[in-house]
């Protein structure tokens, strides 16, 4: 019998990988625990050497779906007889080096229970697993655990309790995990009156609103979208003028894939884009006009070919297309040369005379986060702009950094950098760096990886 001691860097936290590794460990009898720490997971194995050697090599080969083995460092120690395998809380350190997951669209697991009559999640907008939903947006510091979440406001309640505690299930320390008795609430905002309808009300009379030629500010992930109905040209033109942007092409939100091939002309590595766990937006070369009248208005994307098409990625998209079969302008919600705004406050002072309501809710973004972009060339993804789905994104370098270094990008497009330990850590897009504002973004992205 011998013991040893396993460090594990990557993307292993907020990802399963502690149950995943709790579950293995109980199916081979081995004894010791596992733990989150500020450099990654720890795992102490204790048991005979060629069982132990049988575990590592299976979580190798097959991780949790969204974790991600960079390196796993171990060392032999003294063996304590211990009998169980456990899950320990976790340890905090000084010296934070562990990798921060980017927010993953809702999983088909939850899709499933959200349609299911029977569940009690049936139709909640904010369902999730430890295989989905927010992860970089709503997370202050690392270890990545409720208390340093937005989700810290919201105390569960002893359903949702049991399922987080529970090493066998799916939502085991999922720190977003929530319901409607314990989650965040939709409200609908006309002007600055706020009205908290049940869910399903503010959904409805969202839709309401977009089928009459309404622009609505919808809260997403990483900050909100403006949208309204793609196929209305009046309103598409009425947004153009409001926001100031006359020519520029809007991002498209559609139904389902069935819907984007109706619309543009789609490949199979586009398709698979398209249908990724990271639901990029994709740009597409456009398809003919409809007959069925549901095509884009040409106010859209003025005078080119292409189109940027995404599905739906958050719960709250997927019910609002229960309701809306047309193609939902989804731009991202900010003035010119500046970031997309996170706040209900914010957007009424800034975009108040852009919008006629807002469908807001109250768990904070912490970290604004604007749409992954990519298009196919070749055969090959070319990314456009790296962000929601994609970063924070962490890569190992082929050589050791002597330095720790901060790279701040360029004054267009930007993008920061970190290189420390041998892998760089690239944050999402942050763009244009001509205003105040988008410096302080800048610089508010540079003290969040700080902080991580």
């Amino acid at each position: 019998m011998v013991r040893w001691r396993f460090r594990i860097t990557g993307i292993v936290q907020g990802v399963g990988f502690r149950p995943a590794v709790y579950r293995l460990a109980k199916k081979m009898g081995l004894a010791g625990f596992v733990r989150n720490d500020s450099n990654g997971v720890t795992i102490e194995l204790e048991g005979p050497e060629s069982d132990i050697a049988t575990f590592i090599d299976a979580l190798k080969k097959s991780p949790p779906p969204l974790a991600r083995i960079d390196i796993i460092e171990r060392e032999e120690v003294a063996p304590t007889s211990e009998k169980r395998f456990c899950i320990v809380l976790s340890e905090a350190e000084e010296r934070k080096t562990t990798a921060v997951s980017p927010d993953i669209s809702v999983c088909d697991n939850c899709l499933a229970e959200m349609r299911d009559p029977a569940n009690r999640r049936f139709l909640y907008p904010f369902i999730n697993c430890t295989d989905c939903g927010p992860r970089y947006t709503i997370t202050r510091s690392v270890p990545y655990d409720r208390p340093n979440t937005s989700m810290a406001a919201f105390a569960m309640c002893p359903a949702c309790r049991r399922e987080y505690e529970n090493p066998l299930d799916r939502r085991y320390h999922a720190q977003p995990i929530s319901c409607y008795a314990c989650g965040p609430r939709l409200s609908l905002l006309n002007g600055r009156e706020r009205s908290d309808l049940p869910s399903g009300d503010a959904i409805e009379r969202t839709v309401e609103l977009l089928r009459k030629g309404h622009i609505v500010a919808v809260k997403g992930l990483g900050g909100f979208h403006l949208m309204c109905d793609a196929t209305n040209a009046e309103t598409v033109a009425k947004l153009r003028e409001r926001k100031r942007r006359p020519a520029k092409p809007f991002a498209l939100m559609v139904r389902d894939l069935t819907a984007a091939k109706s619309v543009a002309h789609i490949d199979t590595m586009e398709e698979q884009l398209l249908t990724s766990r990271e639901r990029p937006i994709v740009l597409l070369k456009k398809g003919p006009e409809e007959p069925s009248g549901l095509s884009p208005c040409d106010a859209v994307a003025p005078g080119i070919d292409r189109i940027g098409l995404m599905l739906p990625y958050t719960p709250l998209h997927y019910l609002l297309f229960d309701h809306i079969h047309t193609p939902l302008v989804a731009t991202s919600a900010n003035l010119s040369d500046e970031p997309i705004i996170r706040e209900s406050g914010e957007l009424l002072e800034k975009l108040g005379d852009v919008v006629d309501a807002v469908l807001d809710h109250d768990r904070e973004i912490v970290n604004a986060c604007d749409d992954s972009v990519v298009q196919v060339v070749n055969g090959a993804p070319q990314w456009l702009r790296v962000a929601r789905g994609i970063a924070p994104l962490t890569m190992k370098l082929p050589f050791p950094t002597e330095k720790k270094v901060l790279a701040v990008g360029a004054n267009q497009k930007n993008t920061i950098a970190l290189a420390f330990d041998g892998k760089i850590v690239l944050s999402p897009h942050i763009g244009d760096l001509n205003g105040i504002e988008a410096m302080e973004y800048f610089e508010r992205t540079v003290e969040t990886f700080r902080r991580f």
